[in-house]
């Protein structure tokens, strides 16, 4: 929040409204990193069933 928030002020302060664009940009790109991310960390196929009660 504090990189997307600074990237929109720097366009607010140079006259423009270009930084909302930028920050804009940022969060589509960090969400896009994190998908990323998420499909190589998410284990594949289903999970294996121990065939007892599940207590915690």
């Amino acid at each position: 929040m504090a990189v997307v928030s600074t990237v929109a002020a720097s366009g607010i302060e140079s006259g423009s409204i270009g930084g909302f664009t930028n920050a804009f940009t940022v969060c589509a790109l960090a969400a896009a990193a994190s998908a990323a991310v998420a499909l190589g960390l998410v284990p594949r196929g289903k999970p294996q069933l121990t065939g007892g009660p599940h207590v915690h």
